[in-house]
């Protein structure tokens, strides 16, 4: 690619640019530790850093093009000024890449809660039918087979655009995606073209980015805007009256629509329910536990059936689904030794909600719900209060924890959950998270049900930029109970 491609791919965001010659370039590059000779270097201001400011290393380190939002010193390089240049990236990397998207079906999951398990169920049963591919999501990606660790939800739109590549060249025939709020606002998916996106729920989280929960609520909408022609919007019935008059297919689910759920029954094994397709009425059953992963599964269903996979198929390859950690993930070892033992990534009010109401289903009647929580830190301060309420109307045990601080006072983050506690009725607070945990399980009887809440999969607690230490709650569970069984014997 040759800098007179560079200008003419970038027309709509292009402000203004310097040159002496058409340079060609070989790749393109938004990290600077990375740049190799012949790149095109992408700079950006991010919330951290200022990639600007290394602009004279990039160009010593081979970077033969500069992709700018503001002028900066001649460097002997050209450079080109963007308004946007996630945008930029976006339509750079697709353009490199040969837009993978289009030799690939491409699947995408938004919502507050139910992204990951919902994407992670359409990988699992597409990939049971034998059909390759990959998924990218909150616990992980795997790239046809290679398992990539994530920092976030949904990847740059240059990691996007080469897991993409890579999927075409080892065969692959999708890509299934768990697409964040972040992600559709800062352009990472600009390039994308759907063939199947559903859009699960919006409950309050993130408001911290967002600003307001009118903007958060139209950036989700907004993921149907990046449906291919022919693709289909799957959508929850409760955005009936606000979506059903949007220029694209869509197919409703849940409640109502084409794709209805009934008659759902939760135990500690599973979910069963019945659901409303055009093909009939059909019995499921899933290995996840919750009425949530009902509605999570139909949505799945959904996406896959609605653009020609057989749903009898597509049923059964979901009974196989063996769940996703960190997502009520019952700790099996627990069990086994008779204590009802629940780890989930609820990290906001509506998932708080969920998971204490599905656990108060499963308790019998002289059993309590003991919950060790916290909220994370650098983040949407005002949900603190709301999850302090909802764990004080639902649980009969709170213990107030760390999750993630990130650099936020650890003893603040705590005050502020319990302006949702009522004056008489405070929990504890043990910020130490695994002392916070061995009290639980100490607190615990048999009857009970233990929830801890808010970490889910994660394996590194952060404590500030740059100070993080090994933490994951199911690992921390088993050796406290090793020790319990231990000390009976």
């Amino acid at each position: 690619m040759k800098l007179s491609d560079v200008i003419r791919l970038l027309s709509d965001v292009l402000i203004s640019w310097k040159a002496n010659g058409d340079p060609e370039v070989y790749d393109v590059e938004i990290h600077s530790s990375r740049v190799k000779n012949g790149d095109i270097f992408i700079c950006r201001k991010g919330e951290f850093f200022d990639s600007h400011d290394v602009a004279r290393e990039v160009v010593e380190s081979g970077a033969r093009i500069l992709v700018c939002e503001r002028e900066i010193e001649d460097l002997g390089v050209p450079t080109v000024v963007v308004s946007d240049s996630r945008v930029a990236e976006a339509v750079l990397a697709a353009e490199f890449y040969g837009k993978p998207y289009k030799k690939l079906l491409v699947f995408g999951v938004t919502g507050t809660n139910g992204k990951t398990t919902t994407i992670r169920m359409v990988h699992h049963m597409l990939t049971y039918l034998k059909i390759p591919g990959s998924v990218v999501s909150t616990v992980g990606n795997d790239i046809m087979g290679r398992e990539e660790k994530t920092y976030n939800t949904t990847p740059s739109a240059l990691h996007l655009m080469r897991i993409m590549k890579e999927t075409v060249e080892k065969g692959g025939k999708f890509v299934a995606l768990e697409v964040s709020s972040h992600a559709i606002a800062q352009k990472r998916i600009y390039s994308v073209k759907f063939d199947s996106a559903a859009l699960l729920n919006i409950t309050r989280d993130h408001l911290d980015f967002h600003k307001s929960f009118e903007e958060y609520k139209k950036v989700k909408f907004s993921i149907f805007e990046y449906l291919k022609p022919d693709g289909v919007g799957v959508i929850s019935h409760e955005f009936f009256d606000e979506l059903n008059s949007g220029r694209f297919r869509k197919v409703f689910f849940g409640d109502g629509g084409k794709y209805k759920v009934k008659n759902i029954n939760v135990s500690f094994t599973g979910t069963k329910f019945k659901l409303e397709t055009p093909w009939g009425v059909k019995s499921i059953k899933i290995s996840m536990v919750g009425e949530f992963n009902a509605y999570n599964a139909a949505a799945a269903l959904a996406m896959l059936s609605e653009i020609g996979f057989d749903i009898d198929e597509l049923i059964e390859a979901l009974r196989k689904f063996p769940g996703v950690e960190g997502r009520y993930e019952v700790i099996k070892e627990a069990y086994r030794q008779g204590m009802k033992i629940v780890v989930d990534f609820a990290h906001s009010p509506d998932a708080l909600e969920k998971v204490l109401k599905t656990s108060r289903k499963l308790l019998d009647d002289k059993g309590r719900i003991i919950i060790v929580f916290g909220a994370g830190g650098m983040s949407d301060k005002g949900k603190r209060k709301i999850m302090g309420r909802v764990v004080s109307e639902l649980a009969d045990v709170a213990i107030v924890t760390n999750d993630d601080p990130r650099g936020e006072d650890p003893e603040e983050i705590a005050e502020d959950i319990l302006k949702g506690f009522p004056e008489d009725e405070k929990p504890l607070v043990i910020l130490d998270r695994k002392e916070a945990i061995e009290t639980a399980l100490t607190l615990a009887s048999k009857r009970d049900i233990i929830i801890i809440a808010g970490r889910g999969h994660e394996d590194m607690q952060v404590f500030a930029p740059g100070r993080e230490v090994p933490f994951k709650d199911r690992e921390v569970v088993w050796e406290l109970l090793q020790k319990k069984i231990t000390k009976r014997r």
